[in-house]
């Protein structure tokens, strides 16, 4: 009997000491942190991806404003399309890319940005008088009466390597280029005498710019 209560006695003083202890404490938080410690690494690799993602478009965007501004000749949707194949190589994407090329004049007596041209690829469409006023205006700056400007909007499409909250995104970029070469980006059709119709949403015969 009195060899039990000394089992007893000492079992208590033994569990009474490892709860006091510290011992081992280090591995048991290392390993309730590490799953933690490896999302949050994860993370900051994916959103920083996603960012370099966004610039690399960006800086494609503005090559693409570059070459057209630089063109003296008429382009047409052979041309564009071969814009399109450009911006994918410069962005390396693995999915599909649009291109959308917008050319306005801006008439001091309105206030207004007045559409010449607009042509869109991949699954794009390309913008009236309207859609100008709505979505592009607001992004070109102040310019001289009569003045042209050509404006650039690129879509490409970021996929996450894993899913951290951050889901596929559409990464859309706008730039505003003026012409170098010539007095206005023209398009093939339109303001040679060639063309029946003024892209400028009113579908009107015999206006061409």
């Amino acid at each position: 009997m009195l060899y039990l209560k000394f089992m007893a006695a000492s079992l208590k003083v033994r569990l009474s000491e490892m709860r006091r202890s510290e011992e081992g404490s280090f591995s048991v938080e290392g390993v309730l942190m590490f799953p933690l410690l490896l999302w949050a690494y994860m993370g900051m690799y994916v959103f920083f991806e996603g960012l370099r993602e966004n610039n690399i478009n960006l800086k494609a965007a503005y090559t693409i404003g570059d070459l057209l501004s630089r063109e003296t000749e008429e382009v047409n949707m052979t041309y564009l399309n071969g814009m399109t194949d450009v911006f994918a190589w410069l962005t390396r994407s693995q999915n599909p890319v649009a291109l959308r090329i917008s050319v306005v004049r801006y008439d001091d007596a309105t206030k207004s940005h007045i559409l010449v041209w607009s042509e869109a690829t991949g699954d794009q469409q390309s913008l009236d008088q309207t859609g100008i006023d709505q979505q592009v205006t607001r992004h070109i700056p102040i310019m001289a009466d009569a003045d042209t400007a050509i404006i650039v909007e690129t879509w490409a499409y970021f996929e996450p390597i894993m899913e951290i909250g951050l889901n596929d995104t559409e990464v859309y970029n706008i730039v505003v280029t003026a012409p170098r070469f010539s007095e206005q980006l023209l398009w093939e059709g339109m303001g040679d005498g060639t063309g029946t119709t003024h892209v400028d949403g009113s579908d009107s015969e015999n206006t061409d710019v």
